[in-house]
């Protein structure tokens, strides 16, 4: 588990990024085609259209100071990683503090850099925070090959989500990612 203690608040939320990307690849065996359908991940008011059936897991992490449960809901098909990170946070107030460290990280983990940005964010969630975005990035893997990947960072009221579809450069499908990022539908607030 991680701790103040022993990383700094973007550390960690770093490292869950990087988690969030290695334990969907573990979770699921590749699929040999896209199969899309509607998925609405436990406990969380969002559903999304993955390409695979999507497995759940959930870590204690360190974002924006606090100590919180992370969840993952995630799939890997056609060699693309499809992902939700979803974390609910003690206050509305630590959303936009939250979000700045999961996009960080989202450049970090993959040394990349961003080759779009736009404040496109779902309906329904928080308008105006800095890093509600809709990005994408060219990086590389830890074993130097090039990779890609779309994220989509947003919040609604505590909750902050991370949309990510990541894959080898070679392998990335634009449609896929925007198929996936389009889907999003988050309820309106409870």
């Amino acid at each position: 588990m991680l701790s103040t203690a022993r990383y700094p608040p973007a550390a960690s939320a770093i490292r869950f990024s990087a988690l969030l990307l290695t334990a969907a690849a573990l979770l699921c065996a590749c699929s040999p085609a896209l199969d899309w359908r509607d998925v609405h991940p436990k406990d969380i008011n969002i559903v999304l259209t993955y390409p695979c059936k999507p497995e759940q897991i959930a870590q204690d992490v360190v974002l924006a100071d606090q100590k919180i449960k992370m969840s993952m809901t995630g799939c890997v098909a056609d060699r693309m990683t499809f992902a939700l990170a979803h974390a609910r946070l003690p206050s509305p107030a630590l959303a936009a503090r939250a979000l700045a460290q999961l996009h960080q990280a989202a450049v970090e983990n993959v040394h990349g850099r961003i080759t779009f940005s736009s404040p496109d964010i779902p309906k329904n969630a928080t308008p105006g925070l800095a890093d509600s975005l809709d990005l994408r990035i060219d990086g590389q893997a830890p074993d130097g090959k090039p990779v890609r990947e779309r994220v989509l960072l947003f919040s609604q009221g505590s909750d902050v989500y991370q949309l990510t579809a990541f894959a080898p450069t070679a392998d990335f499908k634009d449609e896929a990612a925007q198929t996936f990022a389009g889907s999003v539908n988050l309820s309106p607030s409870p």
